[in-house]
Order: structure tokens, then sequence, then C-alpha cells
């Protein structure tokens, strides 16, 4: 046999192996394309109803700052722990946006239907502000345990009064909760559940702080 014999029949054998890999790789980009990939499902959190004062108890406006995260809180994809030191993202179920802007806006909303203040915006803006509300969240994750699945939240928030500069008033909550429902769906509505415990428990001391000062401001003006 010469050795272009040999050659041609090592291709006649090899051929067919090919043109299956060939078919299968092209089945499986088709297959991607008519849509096997899984659909991602996104999640938002809900500030609840509560009342608005009719009028606001000052004349004082808020500037709400982007909330500080680590880089995880920075990833619209949910996160959850197995243990201590090893984490995770679900990667088809998402948050609307990364867990850090959530919460500024969560927490500004929150702020606004208190009614302690005349205008609450998140910065920045042009605007002149008396207060800026600053945040930092470290925690905002669902934790898998051997005594169940728990979402976990931590947070703290501090104000400043720009007339002085001064830091008047500081929160932190951190919260750990069951879930409240099942899969992916239970776990945001746990966060949402523990974003409005922390706050609940955060911001009468903010307000108290504020109605504080304009007490103050009223009795220097007369």
């Amino acid at each position: 046999m010469t050795t272009a014999e040999s050659l041609s029949s090592v291709w006649k054998r090899s051929f067919p192996a090919c043109a299956c890999s060939l078919v299968a790789l092209l089945a499986a980009a088709f297959a991607m394309a008519c849509g096997s990939i899984p659909k991602t499902y996104y999640y938002d959190l809900q500030v609840p109803a509560i009342p608005v004062p009719a009028d606001p108890k000052t004349n004082f406006v808020v500037g709400v700052q982007h909330f500080r995260a680590p880089e995880i809180l920075r990833d619209d994809r949910i996160a959850y722990y197995v243990s201590s030191t090893q984490m995770n993202f679900y990667q088809y179920q998402r948050w609307g946006s990364t867990p850090a802007s959530m919460l500024t806006e969560f927490t500004a909303r929150w702020i606004d239907s208190s009614g302690v203040f005349s205008q609450v915006m998140v910065l920045p803006s042009r605007e002149h502000v008396d207060y800026t509300l600053g945040g930092n969240v470290t925690n905002f994750e669902e934790v898998d345990s051997e005594g169940g699945v728990r979402v976990r939240l931590a947070m703290e928030l501090w104000l400043i009064r720009m007339s002085d500069h001064e830091t008047v008033w500081t929160g932190r909550q951190q919260i750990e909760n069951p879930l409240s429902g099942h899969g992916i769906q239970g776990v945001a509505d746990a966060l949402n559940s523990s974003c409005t415990q922390a706050l609940r428990e955060m911001v009468p001391g903010l307000i108290a702080q504020v109605e504080q000062d304009a007490k103050a401001g009223a009795g220097q003006n007369h």
C-alpha cells in the first residue's frame, strides 16, 4: 500500500466521526437559538403603603446619597451563602437593579413618606439641601444552613447637617429572618420585609433629631 493510499484510507475512516461532531455542534447551536436558555426572572422591593401627613413637619430638604456596598452587592444577581465563607449567585434570578441602588430608592421613599422633610431627593442634585443622608449596605442575601434557609440584611445610615457638616444621627440594623414563602420569591419577600423592619426601627430616631433641630431653629428666630 502506498503512502497516498494510506492517507486516503485514514481520511475516509475519520470523515464520518468529524461529520457527526459537526452535526452535534450545529444542533446545540440551533437549540440555543430556539430558546432552550432558561428564562431570567427579576425581583424588586416595594415600600408598603404608609399614610403621608398632609403637611411636612419641617421646611428642611434632604438629599439621599447612593448607598455604599461591597462588590457583591453591586451586582444584580441574587446572592446566596452556603457557608460562612462560600457564596454564589443565581444566574437567572436577578434584582431589578443592584441591591445598593434598590435600598437607596427604598430608603428615600420611606423617608419621604414620613413627612418630616418638605422634600426628599436622590443625589446628585444642584438643589440646596439642609441634610445629606448616607448609607452603607453590607449584607443583602440568602443564607443556607442546616437550620434552614433564611435571609440576612445589614445596613447603616447616617444624617449630616449641612450647615455645620456635623453627623447628627446614625442608625444600624442587622436582621436575619426566615423565608416568608417558597423559592426565590420567598427570598425576595423576606428581604423586602427585612428592609421594612430595619427602617421602621431606625427612622424614628432620625425624625426625632430633625424635629429637634427645627425647634431649635425656631427658638433662635424669636
